[in-house]
């Protein structure tokens, strides 16, 4: 493999340092001294050749028949010549040769130029058997054409057939800098969208800390620790009232049987209550609470009556028991407790309705606390984004420079020497 001290005793003088853009023309000199090189006229003999083989196709499109053929063979012939011209025709203008001149070129122009007239020709062979009984001179002259643009072809690519170790040499590191240059890219690349994404991720933060700066602001007015003032009071202002809740309801709660064989009984017709009696059964078992409102002493009273009068009402044992609750009611400070009740609601009200005077004040600060939290996410998202992207340049970054060793052996390979690759 180390072919290019071949070329060194040929007096070309291959620099053994050479930077990784430049490494394309340093291996055209190389491939150049050693293939001895491509003349802008390398394609003139083929050239000749494929305007040679169109004159052909050109008379046999113009040909006259032979005479005294069967009308259904010089029918099929005429159809397969125009097939056929049209085929030949394909192929000469399939075979523009390429404007650059190197080895390269060519054995990839040889490749494709083979592989169009072998594919093209299995399109002319079945025609060729009724095109010869129609035109037989015109269509010798074509395939003989055809085979002088065959050997044209292969006289391009003389010089490289007795290298081929080399052509693979070079076909592997040519494929090998292809890789390398597009790792580069993806590397680079990758890197851009990580300087975005920084660059994204600092105008996010310094967003931030204004938002955070402008909540610190807030708190500072004397609006914003009213409201906080109040949000505290009403809380325990709820608490208050639903415990109060809870007790009235404790209080009433001995008289809910009782009350309710009361309604039982009077619905059922085996007593009848008096209109104001039974509003006050009602009131009391649908709410105890509400009923403080309304003259509960006077409900108290007069349920108090009714089963102190009926004693088929209720048994003996309940009916004293609901008695003695009912007094026991009556000993309470109902009117006190109500007041109370009555206060604590009035001040939750007022409370609620300073609240939503502050609902602008409130919504601002939700906006902002909207924008901490959306900025948070942003930040993390990127944080974590960043760090995937880090990581896979990093992996990257290992294929690469393994990748690099293998070209720098590569190319020590074929030099024999020590040749250093600058990036």
């Amino acid at each position: 493999m180390k072919w290019l001290s071949r070329i060194r005793r040929r007096g070309e003088d291959i620099p053994i340092t050479v930077a990784f853009d430049e490494i394309d023309v340093w291996l055209e000199r190389v491939t150049n001294s050693l293939f001895g090189g491509f003349s802008a006229d390398s394609y003139d003999g083929l050239v000749s050749k494929r305007e040679e083989l169109r004159d052909c196709v050109n008379r046999l499109r113009d040909a006259s028949p032979k005479e005294d053929l069967p009308a259904q063979i010089m029918k099929i012939g005429l159809l397969s010549r125009d097939k056929m011209v049209k085929l030949l025709y394909s192929l000469c203008d399939r075979l523009s040769v390429p404007a650059q001149v190197n080895y390269r070129t060519v054995w990839e122009f040889h490749n494709m130029a083979s592989s169009t007239i072998d594919s093209i020709l299995s399109k002319v062979s079945k025609n060729a058997y009724f095109v010869r009984s129609v035109f037989p001179d015109e269509l010798k002259d074509v395939e003989t054409s055809i085979n002088q643009l065959i050997a044209a072809l292969n006289r391009l690519i003389t010089p490289l057939k007795a290298k081929e170790q080399e052509l693979a040499d070079l076909t592997r590191i040519y494929a090998l800098i292809a890789r390398i240059k597009s790792q580069r890219e993806d590397i680079d690349t990758e890197n851009e969208k990580i300087r975005a994404e920084e660059a994204e991720y600092e105008a996010i933060k310094r967003d931030l800390e204004r938002s955070k700066e402008q909540l610190r602001a807030m708190e500072q007015k004397q609006e914003w620790k009213r409201l906080l003032a109040c949000q505290s009071e009403l809380t325990a202002l709820k608490s208050e009232l639903t415990v109060l809740e809870s007790e009235i309801r404790d209080m009433f709660a001995p008289m809910q049987k009782p009350l309710n064989l009361l309604k039982k009984q009077d619905e059922t017709g085996r007593i009848e209550l008096a209109p104001y009696v039974r509003a006050a059964v009602n009131s009391i078992l649908a709410s105890p609470v509400r009923v403080l409102n309304e003259d509960i002493s006077e409900y108290l009273r007069a349920i108090r009556e009714v089963i102190s009068e009926n004693k088929g009402v209720l048994k003996t044992t309940k009916r004293e028991s609901a008695l003695k609750w009912i007094d026991q009611l009556l000993s309470n400070d109902l009117r006190g407790l109500s007041a109370r009740y009555e206060s604590l609601r009035a001040r939750e009200e007022a409370l609620s309705r300073e609240l939503a005077g502050c609902s602008s004040l409130k919504a601002e600060r939700d906006e902002i606390e909207h924008a901490i939290a959306t900025a948070g996410m942003q930040l993390e998202r990127l944080e974590e984004s960043i760090s995937k992207r880090k990581q896979a340049i990093e992996s990257r970054q290992e294929e690469l420079t393994l990748k690099e060793k293998l070209l720098q052996k590569e190319l020590e390979n074929i030099t024999g020497k020590p040749i250093e690759v600058v990036y």
